[in-house]
């Protein structure tokens, strides 16, 4: 799943999939700070989780 959201995040910003990357982690560190970990380990399951292709 990561590489799917990282190649949509890449071409809806017009930036390489490496500052794609970077901006997802970014975005996932911004969520681990701010959210409840039950909520966290949603989205981080969802994106980065067991489903990861890559």
């Amino acid at each position: 799943m990561k590489h799917i959201v990282r190649q949509q995040v890449a071409e809806e910003a017009g930036i390489t999939e490496d500052q794609a990357e970077k901006a997802v982690e970014a975005l996932v560190g911004y969520f681990k700070m701010r959210l409840p970990e039950e909520i966290n380990s949603e989205i981080y399951n969802s994106l980065i989780g067991e489903d990861n292709t890559d």
